[in-house]
């Protein structure tokens, strides 16, 4: 580089995530986010409050960061459960809005030899918060209920694919990689959201937990086979003197 060498098309990477315990692509998706934000701010695309939002179709994220819809709404997820990200559904065919929170943390100087002769750069002492604290980083062990990606063992964090998993249901309890996904949408295409659900609902009521969960929403799909069957096999007993 010279004094008069251009830059490349760059990203905000706020230095607060260094610190963050979420994972590198809701990271670089939070990057993602902020930068959109900007044009946002330029457009003043702004609800009654004055909040910046911005839309930003799943599909179109994936294809920039080069990742599978399933890993998306999973990075989704980790920045709404971090207090970085907020999400309000559209109404009918309107898309949804997406609000990306800036942490409000005391400012410290950030000293390094490195830097010396450089601007005074800043950096957050503390973690960003929304004055929740449910979120990947709370004190304290969780509940069975409040199963996070960091609390699942290893063979549970990575599958036969070497994939990082995404969390699914309801209750965001049920953890699938890509691959795994895809094979269970192949199995059952018109009722895996069902399974599903009512695995995730299950789960969070029993405090029940698994070492594969595609392996459980396979058996949570053979009961209901094994369900339906019994259903559906017509009555034929009938008390003495009784005529069909």
């Amino acid at each position: 580089m010279t004094a008069d060498t251009k830059l490349p098309a760059y990203l905000p990477y706020p230095r607060f995530l260094f610190k963050m315990e979420i994972s590198q692509t809701a990271k670089l998706l939070y990057a993602l986010l902020l930068d959109r934000s900007t044009l946002s701010q330029k457009n003043k695309w702004q609800d009654d409050e004055g909040r910046i939002y911005i839309i930003y179709p799943i599909a179109e994220i994936a294809e920039i960061l080069d990742k599978g819809s399933t890993t998306i709404k999973g990075a989704l997820n980790e920045l709404d459960m971090a207090g970085l990200l907020e999400r309000e559904r559209g109404g009918f065919s309107a898309p949804n809005r997406l609000y990306v929170k800036v942490p409000r943390v005391p400012q410290v100087q950030f000293s390094d030899q490195l830097m010396a002769g450089s601007p005074p750069l800043t950096e957050p002492e503390n973690r960003p918060t929304d004055g929740q604290k449910t979120d990947l980083m709370m004190v304290g062990k969780p509940s069975p209920n409040q199963t996070t990606i960091n609390n699942l063992t290893e063979n549970q964090t990575m599958g036969a694919s070497g994939e990082p998993p995404a969390a699914f249901g309801r209750y965001q309890n049920i953890f699938l990689s890509q691959t795994e996904y895809d094979e269970l949408q192949a199995e059952y295409p018109d009722r895996l959201e069902r399974f599903i659900e009512e695995l995730s609902q299950y789960i969070a009521a029993t405090g029940k937990d698994y070492r594969n969960y595609a392996a459980a929403v396979r058996m949570w799909a053979d009961r209901d086979r094994k369900g339906a069957a019994k259903q559906g096999v017509p009555d034929y007993s009938f008390k003495e003197g009784e005529s069909l």
